[in-house]
């Protein structure tokens, strides 16, 4: 199979080729910076271990973000179960929306 010059690719190829290779350095760079700016106790294993496998691409640095981070990765995932959030009415209210 004869491999394809860039001028033998469609205008589309070319914009999803274009747009993979900017998610995946975006990836690569939001990851190192992560690696860079976050204490050693915040990540699993060594930084170094990390950046390097940041390098492989897409699954590097979704790796890291998944697994790579000690911690939560959203405040409303790590919410105890004491600090439920009522959607309507005040917490003491016993009265439902029927009942109004």
């Amino acid at each position: 199979m004869k491999k394809k010059s860039w001028n033998e690719f469609t205008g589309c190829q070319r914009a999803a080729i274009v747009a993979l290779a900017l998610t995946q350095f975006g990836l690569l760079a939001a990851a190192l910076w992560d690696i860079a700016h976050r204490k050693a106790e915040e990540v699993r294993g060594p930084r170094a271990m990390w950046a390097a496998l940041s390098f492989i691409d897409f699954i590097g640095p979704i790796a890291y973000f998944t697994i790579g981070r000690k911690g939560c990765c959203c405040p409303w995932c790590c919410q105890s179960s004491e600090e439920t959030v009522t959607l309507e009415g005040d917490p003491g209210d016993s009265a439902g929306p029927a009942d109004r």
